[in-house]
């Protein structure tokens, strides 16, 4: 047998004796005690006491069986969600009540019950989620086989193959999360499809172990340090939507690919070509990329860097341009005015609107452990107390030391937030908490000068084609003398992007009405 022995000389009377004086304590307290408890406690003691010292091959058959299966149902009982359970924890006759069962489970075993035998082994498992890996993984393989055999599991006068199959099932998830071994997993996941088990909500972080053991096996050694577990577990739902919910979220148990640096540093000749005054920003990315790929680390991650400036200098899109060129997945947050935490954190089970943090969803739907996440007008983050500061959650997404276990109210498990590159926009420090503003890198970011007026406006024209779903050489050509104003006024006065973007806008506008073959050339250019 796979139980530990048990004394059924010491070990019976001793649990009827505990039984009896739950039952009374029950009956003290105003609660009620199952007629079948009653009822078995006599034959019980009987056999107990007439048959002591004998082997159970040497009780009569009718004691032996009625035993056995009172027993059994003792066993059943006291487990979580059994008649029993939540008086043995309350009376205070047994702490946690699957002791008091482990207890019985064992005595049904000894005196020959197979499901016994397979509940204690569960029990067993239960109590101590770090012991017997290898005992249990040998228990798996015995019971799958004993299990081809279904006449076997007509016990206790019902078929209980189903049963023992979803516990067969939780001792090999059991033993799987203790040995994470990938060969165990791949047999436990084919008896779970070959049986069509339906696994019950108990066993949803059991399961969430198995992704992950064949997640990290289905990795080559060498490609392990461009891979990255996103959620470290997950707890059991306690209602079936909220599985529902969670399991869409159970690949980021698995290890995703990581976006690597790019191979070279043409991204950089880009943005300086785009943005020639965003030189400072630009070269701090160059540096370090070059210091990343000298230390071998391929998996894309900027540290956190705040572009300070006017509003209007195009740092927004800049930023925008640099995932883009980095061939990172980009988020842009506005925090204006951002008041509640829960968009970071994820709302707690329970709520009609629990989430996870957008960015688990984030992450979850490019598949993506690394995205790269704007933070526009960070310094304009609200500082109201509802639900948690924004800017305090923010610290713990930022700190290296903290980022990579942080819990999600929603998947009520741990996250790891470390490879995210964080950027950020401000107009001004004035606002921005101490704490908050240490975290970052700030480059100062200036007004563009007049020579960087043709590259502004082939920036807008390429924005205004992106925004039609076109390209550049479908927009209208502004007319010669208008352009010509119009850089000379930049040049005199080199204004903010976003007003010269609305100029822009017009200028085009009116350009198609003149265009138009019913309209009259150049009425509306003057």
């Amino acid at each position: 047998m796979f139980v530990w022995y048990a004394d059924l000389d010491e070990r019976l009377p001793r649990l009827l004796e505990c039984l009896e004086e739950l039952c009374a304590t029950m009956e003290e307290n105003g609660r009620s005690v199952p007629l079948w408890v009653f009822q078995g406690i006599p034959p019980a003691r009987v056999a107990a006491s007439d048959y002591s010292g004998r082997l159970p091959q040497d009780w009569p058959t009718r004691v032996l069986e009625k035993t056995r299966r009172f027993t059994l149902e003792m066993a059943v009982a006291c487990i979580p969600l059994g008649d029993l359970a939540e008086a043995v924890q309350k009376e205070g006759c047994w702490s946690p009540p699957e002791e008091f069962a482990w207890q019985w489970a064992t005595v049904a075993a000894q005196l020959g019950s197979k499901l016994g035998e397979i509940y204690a082994l569960v029990l067993a498992a239960r109590l101590q989620p770090k012991a017997y890996g290898t005992f249990l993984r040998d228990a798996f393989y015995f019971w799958r086989g004993q299990l081809r055999n279904k006449a076997d599991f007509w016990m206790e006068g019902r078929d209980r193959i189903g049963q023992c199959s979803t516990l067969a099932l939780e001792i090999g998830l059991q033993a799987v999360a203790r040995l994470e071994d990938a060969a165990l997993a791949r047999e436990v996941l084919r008896f779970t499809r070959e049986r069509k088990i339906e696994v019950p909500l108990s066993l949803f972080p059991l399961q969430c172990a198995l992704d992950r053991v064949l997640g990290k096996a289905k990795i080559p050694e060498e490609d392990r340090c461009s891979r990255l577990v996103v959620l470290q577990s997950m707890q059991s739902p306690g209602k079936d939507e909220e599985r529902r919910s969670l399991e869409r979220f159970r690949p980021l148990l698995r290890p995703l690919p990581l976006v690597t640096w790019p191979q070279s540093l043409s991204w950089a000749n880009l943005l300086r070509q785009e943005f020639p005054w965003m030189e400072a920003a630009i070269g701090a990315l160059e540096r370090q990329q070059v210091l990343a790929q000298r230390l071998g680390a391929d998996g894309l991650r900027l540290r956190p860097l705040l572009l300070l400036g006017p509003a209007g200098t195009g740092k927004t899109r800049f930023l925008r341009r640099l995932g883009e060129t980095m061939g990172a997945p980009t988020l842009f947050v506005p925090l204006a005015g951002a008041n509640d935490n829960m968009l970071l954190k994820g709302t707690a089970r329970g709520w009609n609107s629990a989430r996870p943090g957008f960015l688990v969803e984030m992450m979850m739907e490019r598949q993506c452990p690394n995205p790269m996440v704007i933070l526009d007008e960070i310094d304009k983050v609200g500082l109201g107390r509802q639900n948690g500061r924004v800017w305090e959650t923010l610290l713990t997404f930022l700190e290296p030391a903290s980022s990579s276990r942080v819990l999600d109210e929603f998947l009520l498990g741990e996250v790891d937030y470390s490879a995210i590159s964080w950027v950020a926009t401000a107009n001004s420090l004035e606002d921005l908490p101490g704490p908050l503003r240490s975290r970052w890198e700030i480059i100062r970011v200036g007004l563009p000068q007049a020579e960087d007026f043709d590259r502004i406006l082939e920036n807008v024209r390429r924005d205004v084609a992106r925004e039609y779903g076109v390209d550049t050489v479908a927009l209208p050509n502004l007319d010669a003398t208008v352009r010509d104003r119009l850089q000379r006024a930049f040049a005199r006065n080199p204004r903010s992007m976003r007003d010269l973007r609305g100029v822009v806008y017009r200028l085009l506008e009116m350009q198609a009405m003149a265009e138009r073959p019913s309209g009259r050339n150049g009425d509306w250019l003057q």
